[in-house]
């Protein structure tokens, strides 16, 4: 089962946003079978919100290099980059109402959420 079922079960809608175009938003449901919904904030403001770092260093700083060489050890390779490359990005499930039932804000490039620890939280 994947993340997306398990979301769908718990009624939780998916929602990803970009910093790139609306056609690089296009692109990446085309390349990737995206089924959530998905939205752009160019000017970053949707970032900012939620309080997402940004930053040179963030992207290519030790941290990143070092998760980078591990990703591609494990067969991932990097593809062109579209929108803000310097721009990390988060995790947020929201609700119902007002509540905030997990958060993981990436410290830098391939700072990725424990997905077991999402799927913990709609538990």
């Amino acid at each position: 089962m994947t993340i997306k079922n398990h979301l769908d079960d718990a009624g939780i809608w998916l929602v990803a946003i970009g910093s790139g175009s609306p056609d690089h938003a296009d692109a990446f449901v085309k390349t990737n079978g995206f089924t959530g919904e998905i939205y752009v904030s160019q000017d970053l403001s949707a970032y900012r919100a939620f309080k997402l770092v940004r930053g040179l260093w963030r992207t290519v700083g030790p941290a990143s290099i070092y998760r980078g060489i591990q990703a591609m050890r494990n067969g991932f390779r990097q593809g062109s980059t579209a929108g803000d490359p310097w721009q990390q990005g988060g995790i947020f499930l929201l609700g119902p109402g007002e509540r905030l039932l997990f958060e993981h804000r990436d410290r830098f490039a391939g700072d990725h959420a424990d997905l077991e620890q999402v799927l913990a939280a709609i538990q």
